[in-house]
């Protein structure tokens, strides 16, 4: 069912397919899909950032914190027409990335 006026989950489930099928590159960790929204949760390895921001060209970004098993850690967010991206900052220790 979709919301009133809205895009459905399977308009959503297609758009996805085409987003993944045109950048092959892309990695995710989950995706929820809410009466049309499609929301991606993304691992901050190396280049995931870069893949997602071409891949979601027009998008809108904003820095966020988001809930994680530790506590709470930094998340770069894009938006773009029903896509939520969320991609989590690596965890930083002494010496580097950890």
């Amino acid at each position: 069912m979709s919301a009133p006026g809205g895009r459905g989950g399977t308009a959503a489930t297609h758009m996805l397919c085409a987003l993944f099928n045109a950048n092959p590159e892309l990695n995710f960790e989950d995706i929820h899909i809410h009466h049309g929204r499609v929301e991606v949760d993304v691992v901050g390895e190396r280049g995931a950032l870069k893949a997602w921001c071409r891949a979601v060209p027009q998008h809108s970004m904003r820095t966020a914190l988001v809930t994680t098993f530790y506590g709470l850690a930094e998340a770069d967010v894009l938006e773009q027409d029903g896509i939520v991206v969320t991609i989590r900052r690596p965890l930083v220790g002494p010496g580097g990335q950890s």
